[in-house]
């Protein structure tokens, strides 16, 4: 039963771990597509 207990508490970090990973690697992908727009938009002015 605790052994059960364990492995899901572990899946279900794992999975929040990954979930966060993705996140930020999506987060800063954003930040420079941003950054690239707001350049550009700020060139034509």
């Amino acid at each position: 039963m605790t052994q059960e207990i364990i492995r899901y508490v572990l899946e279900q970090a794992s999975g929040v771990v990954i979930a966060l990973v993705l996140i930020i690697r999506i987060e800063s992908k954003l930040d420079s597509l941003t950054s690239a727009i707001m350049h550009l938009s700020d060139s034509n002015d």
